[in-house]
């Protein structure tokens, strides 16, 4: 057995003194039975019934035994016939960012919109124009998030004479469901200051009309980011909160007991530890701040213990960017990209071999574990390298290192991360949102079969999580179950049979395994005595249905420490996150975006696009400059 690391030994430790006696005669505050018990427990995957006190399992197993804890006092639960499974645990998404989905135009395609064409692109757009004047007039900008050229009827990227279309007297900004790309209209490109003299900044491309230098509106990553950053002005810290607010509301309502921010900055760190603070959050967030903007904070602030419901568990590194938008780093060439890149086009890396290496062996050196961003095949050996050198170097204690994506993983990268002990976070969910696109565009028929490789990855007995990345798209755990079950796309096709998992795999690949992700496995992730009574209630039991209707499953309840956080009869009440504003009336994005010129070129410009766009939101919220990169 390895040894486990300084930090997480204290925490280990911390943790076995916290836990009460579990004694016979408990009186339960509350037991839940009449339905299924999923446990994710191998040694007793299924219970009759489950007894919670004081926010612990005090008791699970048969409803004889269980009800032996029944008191006075003891709220006694109906499942009726619902089933009940431990809370799921976010293995990478953006809580934070997550909040930006309830203030700007849902661009979305379906399931999660209606934007499937241009035209209902510009009509979404349009209707949003005239119902939220508001907005516009605090951001200055119609701003939408979420559209998808993949999804697109037309098969491109809207450009700016499309969003003329909507209107050429405003700034339109539309934001890729990936978060690395955005179209502008004619206004947006001229407060942003990008004409035909523009040039390309590197590790960004504004793309042109056919036969000339003019900005057709599409802007990728680093020419990207500081452009939308230029078109929206100031909001406050409470705004800040309220986005984080929605976001963990959101993660809620869709049974995630804990969440997370995948790549964060000191400022926000700071903010959202006083959401926590003030009581704010019903959910545990950790949140990894970026290994690339400020090593002394992270190493002054990293904690196994959550404060209030909120910690820093390590660091983020970047390496690439999105598969499905053309920017992760390949091996090889993309399969049919679009017409304006070289037939040699592989994609590009968003930190240098210098960064990736340094910055992971300063993780390794300093007993923090990094989650490092990594798409393509070149970045994942880039990745591999560094992880192999700096444990040469200093050994191969307990870090729990984290491959997030690793959407083009080949076999025998599958093994070396096996053999380096490196945690695969996958995201299966592609395989529904954009299969048909990487098995048509990005890598072709044959190696699309193998994007997410969750099936390579069970061969050889490994643990894996599965992510949603929202907002890249809405953090729904039954898509995310119902992807990694069936890996039927949009069209219906089945991509990669071989790589499918069975279902009680894909449930573990969302709570307990991604506990252990986070070095949290001994508190969460299954349903035992002793854990937290972090519990959720789905509307069937996902191993008795047919595994094609898994999408069709709902989160009734959610419940954290033994509390009801979430219901669906009150969320459909309640109807979609609305953001409030702040105190002054302030919309809660501008600000966020107004410093992040400044902040992405202090961070070296590295991240990809829901980590940058955080960063940009973030630094205007925080109010400080920039740190300087690392």
């Amino acid at each position: 057995m390895k040894a486990l690391s300084k930090p997480f030994v204290a925490a280990l430790i911390a943790g076995v003194s916290t836990l009460p006696a579990f004694a016979a005669e408990q009186v339960a505050d509350r037991i839940w039975s009449g339905g299924p018990v999923l446990t994710m427990n191998d040694g007793a995957p299924r219970a009759e019934a489950v007894a919670e006190k004081d926010g612990r399992i005090i008791a699970v197993g048969s409803a004889d035994e269980v009800m032996k804890h029944k008191g006075e006092g003891t709220e006694l639960l109906d499942l009726k016939g619902r089933a009940m499974l431990p809370g799921f645990v976010d293995a990478h998404g953006h809580a934070f960012m997550i909040g930006v989905q309830a203030v700007s135009a849902n661009t979305q395609p379906a399931p999660d919109g209606k934007v499937n064409d241009i035209p209902a692109l510009q009509e979404t757009l349009r209707e949003w124009k005239t119902t939220y004047p508001e907005r516009i007039k605090r951001l200055g900008t119609v701003l939408g998030f979420g559209y998808d050229d993949a999804q697109l009827k037309e098969q491109r990227h809207p450009t700016r004479e499309d969003l003329d279309a909507v209107a050429n007297d405003v700034p339109i900004v539309i934001i890729h469901q990936s978060g690395h790309i955005g179209v502008f209209n004619s206004k947006a490109l001229e407060v942003a200051g990008i004409s035909a003299e523009t040039k390309n900044p590197d590790g960004g491309v504004i793309r042109r009309e056919d036969g000339s230098n003019e900005p057709n509106g599409v802007l990728e990553e680093a020419a990207f980011f500081p452009a939308l950053m230029k078109l929206v002005s100031g909001l406050d810290a409470e705004g800040g909160q309220e986005l984080f607010v929605a976001g963990t509301e959101l993660l809620a309502s869709y049974g995630y007991t804990t969440g997370q921010e995948g790549r964060s900055t000191p400022n926000v760190v700071k903010l959202m530890q006083a959401a926590s603070d003030a009581g704010r959050i019903k959910i545990d967030v950790v949140t990894y701040p970026d290994v690339l903007v400020d090593r002394d904070f992270i190493s002054a602030n990293m904690s196994p213990i959550y404060t209030n419901g909120f910690r820093v568990g390590g660091a983020k590194l970047t390496i690439d960017g999105s598969p499905q938008g053309f920017t992760a780093l390949r091996d090889r060439p993309y399969y049919n990209p679009p017409s304006h890149f070289r037939a040699d086009y592989a994609g590009y890396a968003a930190a240098s071999s210098d960064q990736v290496f340094d910055a992971i062996d300063w993780a390794f050196a300093n007993d923090v574990q990094i989650i490092t961003h990594s798409n393509g095949e070149g970045a994942s050996d880039m990745l591999i390298a560094a992880i192999k050198s700096a444990t040469e170097k200093h050994g191969n204690d307990d870090r729990r290192p984290v491959l997030i994506h690793g959407q083009f993983l080949r076999k025998d990268q599958v093994g070396a991360l096996d053999e380096l002990d490196v945690f695969p976070s996958l995201f299966p969910m592609h395989t529904f949102y954009w299969g048909d696109w990487h098995r048509d565009r990005t890598v072709g028929p044959v190696n699309a079969d193998n994007i997410s490789p969750t099936g390579w990855v069970r061969e050889r007995g490994m643990m894996f999580s599965t992510h949603h990345d929202a907002p890249v798209a809405f953090p729904d755990s039954m898509r995310i179950l119902d992807a990694t079950v069936t890996r039927r796309t949009r069209s219906g096709d089945i991509l990669g049979p071989d790589q499918r998992v069975d279902v009680m795999t894909a449930l573990k690949a969302m709570t307990i395994w991604p506990a252990y992700q986070h070095f949290e496995e001994g508190q969460k992730g299954s349903i035992e005595v002793g854990k937290l009574a972090d519990l959720i209630i789905l509307s069937d039991d996902p191993t008795a249905i047919d595994p094609e209707t898994l999408d069709g499953l709902k989160v009734q309840e959610t419940i954290k420490r033994g509390q009801t956080i979430y219901t669906r009869e009150e969320g459909e009440k309640q109807g979609n996150l609305q953001m409030r504003p702040g105190p002054d009336g302030s919309d809660a994005l501008g600000n966020f975006l107004r410093h992040a010129s400044a902040s992405v070129e202090a961070a070296g410009g590295h991240a990809h696009g829901p980590d940058i766009l955080y960063q940009a939101f973030a630094d205007g919220f925080g109010g400080e400059a920039p740190v300087a990169a690392r």
